[in-house]
């Protein structure tokens, strides 16, 4: 994990890898709390070409790169999609190591379980946060769900909860 990143860092990437991967930008102020800065569901090339305009764009001291851990399982090797999301996996981490000068990029970028976002991070969660993407597979917002599900137990962010709280009470 980054050593140099603040706590809690001002940006994350979050990448839900597959055939059609699932991209996010969140973005975290005191002032503001934390926002969908972006989110994307695109090929291997496009979530390339958007890790790479981030990882320039941002320093590894202010930032974190979160993505959905994929393990090959005796289910997951009859799968066709299986290459893609190690593929995806293969070159965020290679854009890491490139662009942010790390030797190890599997130290740097933070792997999770699929699990672990999806139990915390409910779609409720991310639309009452403002985290919601509209559209696609849903791999968008499984990948918003990952950062949000960081922010929330490494950095104790919990903003997305105080505003799901805030609309209930409203109700």
């Amino acid at each position: 994990m980054s050593a140099l990143t603040t706590d809690p860092p001002e940006w994350m990437l979050c990448c839900d890898p597959g055939l059609v991967s699932g991209l996010g930008i969140l973005h975290w102020t005191p002032e503001g709390g934390l926002e969908r800065w972006m989110s994307l569901e695109g090929t291997l090339a496009e979530v390339g070409y958007e890790t790479r305009q981030f990882l320039r764009h941002h320093q590894r001291e202010s930032a974190e790169v979160v993505v959905e851990r994929f393990t090959i399982t005796a289910e997951t090797a009859k799968n066709s999609q299986a290459p893609w999301s190690l593929k995806v996996c293969g070159v965020v981490e290679w854009l890491v190591a490139d662009l942010w000068e790390v030797p190890d990029p599997e130290k740097v970028v933070i792997y999770q379980s699929p699990a672990e976002a999806k139990s915390l991070v409910p779609n409720d969660v991310l639309r009452a946060a403002g985290i919601w993407h509209r559209g696609g597979a849903g791999h968008a917002r499984d990948a918003l769900r990952h950062g949000v599900y960081r922010f929330a137990t490494k950095h104790r962010v919990r903003d997305a909860w105080e505003k799901v709280l805030t609309t209930t009470e409203d109700t």
